[in-house]
């Protein structure tokens, strides 16, 4: 099949599996936007780029830019914020991905099966499904709402806690550890969704250069987690219960908690 036939049979397809999910969805009018679709949700609008996923029986690939052709050749066209996310679907597995777009650069590769030699960062495909994925966290959300709430279960834990609010420090606390360590975190409000407790990984949390721990409080579990910054790159989420397929590799809740983690060794 052409390439723009398989592009157009792509977008035709997100767009039904959106409706199917009860997401209201708007095409553009014209060619002039460098984004395919609008999606909306309570938290707001998202300019939505329709990428397909090629599977090459490990990874799904796509590409993190647009392609056209001038009198000098073919020419790459980063997205560079033009839109807000990579809505990717591969036709040999049938399944939808949501990227951010900030997540991206040239090119992007989502692991469906263990890789033959160790890795030390990998993008875990189930972490991005569409499912998994929807609604986006908003930079904005409770994490930042109950911030004094976050640190007075802390504090309630028996944990030195400083709050770095009124600084321009990249991080919201430091945790200070019975060694006397002093350590850097964000702190972000988790939600149980489809299995899972999802939390704000977009660029408003920092580096693994700027914080060392993210803490994540999820009220719907009475819980809180502690996450190795440097543990994951883009996006992460802790499974509570048993997935319907098999995965690779799972991030167990019970593992994060924070009375598991802390003091960190």
């Amino acid at each position: 099949m052409q390439s723009h036939r398989k592009g157009d049979l792509t977008e035709a397809i997100a767009i039904a599996e959106v409706k199917r999910r009860g997401i209201p969805v708007s095409v553009p009018f014209g060619d002039n936007e460098r984004y395919d679709l609008i999606l909306e949700s309570e938290a707001g609008l998202y300019r939505v780029q329709v990428k397909t996923g090629t599977f090459d029986g490990e990874t799904v690939r796509f590409k993190g830019y647009s392609i056209h052709t001038n009198s000098e050749g073919n020419v790459h066209n980063a997205y560079d914020g033009d839109v807000d996310y990579f809505l990717v679907y591969c036709h040999d597995l049938e399944t939808m991905y949501l990227v951010a777009e900030e997540a991206v650069t040239s090119n992007m590769r989502l692991r469906v099966e263990d890789p033959e030699v160790e890795q030390p960062s990998i993008n875990w495909a189930a972490d991005y499904e569409f499912d998994e994925q929807w609604p986006p966290e908003n930079g904005t959300d409770d994490a930042t709402d109950d911030r004094e709430a976050i640190i007075k279960t802390l504090r309630d834990r028996g944990v030195d806690v400083i709050d770095a609010m009124d600084s321009d420090a990249p991080y919201d606390v430091i945790l200070r550890t019975p060694a006397d360590d002093l350590l850097r975190a964000a702190v972000r409000r988790g939600s149980v969704t489809n299995g899972r407790i999802r939390f704000d990984t977009s660029q408003t949390v920092p580096g693994p250069g700027d914080i060392e721990y993210v803490v994540v409080d999820c009220a719907e579990r009475g819980e809180q987690y502690l996450i190795e910054r440097a543990s994951y790159e883009h996006t992460m989420s802790l499974r509570v219960s048993e997935p319907e397929q098999t995965q690779p590799s799972i991030n167990w809740a019970a593992d994060y908690e924070f009375d598991e983690q802390w003091p960190p060794r």
